[in-house]
């Protein structure tokens, strides 16, 4: 049985909201600790902290969209946003991993990537039928 589209869209808004509020603040606030728990190189802690500061707005704009998930017009820049953010992280990421010999815990930053790109293009594919 598949899901209505719009139950799909809000379970895609939350959980984005919740993985990027999760993510953005650790990066905001202490992204040298996520470093450390991933054994990931780490050398900038300012660049860090703006990804922090992106991924925290956009989690606050997953919210609002949330709300909206039952209009498409307010709610089709982002997931257009969230699509391309996702495909650019998920390749900066694969050649992070090849170039740069990331350790495995990085993993977990490509797979929710990838995981919501997909969801993310499916989305919008579903909605521009």
């Amino acid at each position: 049985m598949a899901l209505d589209i719009e139950k799909e869209i809000k379970m895609v808004f939350i959980a984005a909201f919740i993985i990027d509020m999760i993510f953005g603040l650790w990066y905001l606030i202490s992204p040298e600790s996520w470093y450390a728990a991933v054994n990931w190189p780490f050398s900038d802690p300012v660049a860090a902290r703006i990804v922090g500061a992106l991924l925290t707005a956009l989690a606050i704009i997953n919210l609002k969209a949330y709300k909206e998930a039952d209009q498409w017009e307010k709610i089709e820049n982002i997931v257009i946003y969230s699509t391309i953010w996702c495909i650019l992280g998920a390749i900066s990421m694969i050649i992070g991993h090849i170039i740069f010999n990331l350790p495995p815990g990085a993993i977990v930053n490509t797979v929710l990537l990838i995981v919501f790109a997909i969801l993310m293009g499916h989305i919008y594919i579903q909605k521009r039928k």
